[in-house]
């Protein structure tokens, strides 16, 4: 008995050994002259990007600021919300951006605050606008020729990383489509950003842009600057976002705090962001007009041209004909086909 037990466990530690590790995304690192430092970049591909039995489509970016701890984040929320025929944001590439500086690189002016003892508590802050020069003129130009992107562009910024989104949004309005900023800083430097929103948003034209804010909860025990952190973001939410023609929204999250509410809130940010993107599925098969009118209306709205996926397409013709509607079925293929003539996957289909 006991030498059937030691035999288990080389076999279970044998197969453990044999398994395969998981990871996310691969890691890239980008020699930046602008900056004069090299920067360390993560960036994870949607899932089926290099299988050769799909079609060479063409993917919006995601860049996710604080990319140590936020990229998992998002490349997982990736793949969980596009893995099913229910989609509330495109397959997308990921990127990551690993700190270096995160004072220096997400924060718009030079800090006067001091410590106790009287030295400047952010002596490296106000690099956001050179940051942005980076994301601009090497970060986004690297990512476009290596990978297959379709010029739709997101900013997912946290904390500082919120602060440098907003800013990014009033001042190099064009450089993403979209803008998420997470429990942002609008307290920096006497609220400089949120000051400079007050006047830009009301005359500044943000059409076709997208800005979604989250706001955490803070305790009433709190300090006096956090307190004033979470009310300077609510001001900004329902005094300032509103006076501008932006496509955007915010949420007060109760149950998280500063450090947790990413989790949630990127989840909710992608789906609101890409709100009317998700199809009618059960309808589909009974009326296939309602998958490209989805897609028209939901491009019209951003205007940006946006195609189902070559995953969801098949995934989509399968389902309808389980449910007996062969020729509403061959609608589909046919329309895929327009959308990817070269897909292998779908030339059989249609023969079948």
């Amino acid at each position: 008995m006991k030498y059937i037990f030691t035999l288990f466990l080389i076999c279970s530690f044998s197969l453990l050994k044999a398994q395969t590790p998981y990871t996310i995304g691969e890691t890239h690192t980008l020699h930046s002259s602008i900056l004069n430092q090299d920067r360390i970049i993560d960036i994870q591909l949607p899932k089926n990007y290099s299988n050769e039995n799909f079609s060479k489509g063409k993917y919006p970016v995601v860049y996710v600021l604080d990319g140590d701890f936020n990229f998992a984040l998002l490349a997982s929320l990736e793949r969980f919300s596009t893995k099913f025929l229910y989609r509330p944001q495109p397959e997308m590439i990921v990127v990551g951006i690993r700190n270096t500086d995160r004072a220096k690189d997400y924060t718009p002016t030079k800090s006067k605050e001091k410590t106790p003892d009287n030295k400047l508590m952010y002596e490296t802050s106000g690099g956001a606008d050179l940051f942005a020069s980076f994301i601009e003129k090497e970060l986004q130009p690297y990512i476009n020729k290596k990978f297959r992107t379709n010029g739709f562009n997101v900013l997912h910024g946290h904390s500082f990383g919120g602060l440098f989104a907003i800013h990014t949004l009033i001042n190099h309005t064009n450089l993403f489509d979209a803008y998420i900023a997470i429990d942002p800083s609008l307290w920096w430097d006497n609220k400089v950003v949120y000051e400079q929103a007050k006047k830009e948003l009301k005359t500044k034209d943000f059409k076709n842009k997208s800005l979604y804010v989250a706001l955490a909860h803070e305790e009433m025990g709190s300090s006096t600057d956090r307190l004033e952190h979470g009310s300077t973001i609510k001001k900004f939410c329902e005094e300032v976002m509103p006076t501008s023609n932006l496509y955007s929204s915010w949420k007060y999250y109760p149950d998280y705090d500063h450090g947790s509410v990413p989790v949630s809130s990127s989840y909710d940010a992608m789906g609101a962001i890409f709100k009317g993107i998700e199809l009618p599925v059960k309808e589909i098969p009974q009326n296939p007009e309602l998958l490209k009118n989805t897609y028209s209306s939901f491009s019209k709205k951003m205007n940006h041209l946006f195609v189902p996926e070559e995953s969801l397409l098949i995934e989509l013709i399968k389902y309808t004909q389980r449910v007996n509607q062969q020729k509403n079925a061959k609608k589909i293929i046919d329309y895929a086909l327009e959308l990817y003539p070269k897909s292998s996957q779908l030339k059989t289909i249609n023969k079948n």
